[in-house]
């Protein structure tokens, strides 16, 4: 009687894989007939660390801070220093050299492409439209582009300003002062775009780290341009209007640049 079951139960066991080897064969031949069938899987949302574009950037962005921290750490580090600092008198010993120059000319490239790359990043959150309309690469070099114009014409209007109404030498030391403020928001700017990247810093709380960074650059610009410019009381009317001429309207039509361009590039897709 045992051995009469245990051959039955093998039986079934033979004929249950053979069961299952036709169905395979019959879903094999059903997949290669029709090979779109099956569940559609649903596209992943656009991530800033996935885009191997952002990616590079970043990599070259490391690469300047690397060869200016090496090589011109001294320099950055005195220029960074005399944001803080005033002299009543200047003198020739306080001019910039040209290697200190030419460190100080990285970081602001450094600078601008990292506020080209949170401008991108701030519109991919917020306008879906166009992220989806229009090529990252080219929204990217289009913000990039708007941050080195909008900087080269701050320094093409106080260059313009500076000359009418003051003299050479402190003209110089304002532009040197400008400069060197922006190249060292870099270094501020630079950690806070690897939190929003690679570690998914939500748009609200990386909103209020570039604001207060704009904040406190211009707050420190305000310091520095009273003690270049406008030492004496009666000369604050004249600040007000010097510094929302050169510091405020700019910033507005810089972002209202930006709008119009985000409006064209729909319409035109």
């Amino acid at each position: 009687m045992s051995t009469v079951c245990r051959i039955g139960v093998k039986y079934i066991a033979e004929k249950m894989d053979e069961q299952q080897q036709r169905l395979d064969l019959a879903l094999t031949a059903s997949v290669q007939a029709n090979p779109k069938a099956g569940m559609q899987g649903q596209p992943l949302p656009y991530q800033l660390r996935s885009d191997a574009f952002v990616t590079g950037i970043i990599l070259i962005c490391f690469v300047l801070f690397s060869y200016s921290l090496k090589n011109g750490k001294k320099y950055v580090l005195q220029r960074i220093k005399a944001l803080f600092q005033y002299k009543e008198r200047f003198s020739l010993f306080d001019d910039a050299t040209t290697s200190s120059n030419r460190y100080v000319f990285t970081l602001t490239i450094i600078s601008c492409v990292l506020s080209g790359l949170y401008i991108y990043e701030y519109i991919s959150e917020t306008d879906f439209m166009l992220i989806r309309s229009v090529s990252n690469g080219l929204m990217l070099g289009i913000y990039i582009g708007m941050s080195l114009f909008y900087i080269s014409f701050k320094w093409v209007a106080y260059q313009f300003v500076n000359w009418i109404f003051f003299d050479k030498e402190r003209n110089n030391y304002w532009i040197q002062t400008y400069f060197d403020l922006v190249s060292g928001i870099s270094f501020l700017l630079f950690p806070v775009m690897l939190l929003i990247i690679y570690f998914n810093l939500g748009i609200q709380t990386s909103k209020v780290l570039i604001v207060f960074l704009l904040l406190f650059a211009k707050i420190l610009l305000f310091y520095k341009s009273i003690r270049n410019f406008f030492k004496h009381v009666y000369g604050f009317l004249h600040f007000i209007l010097y510094f929302c001429a050169l510091e405020i309207i700019p910033l507005i039509l810089f972002w209202k640049g930006i709008t119009y361009i985000n409006n064209i590039l729909v319409l035109k897709i």
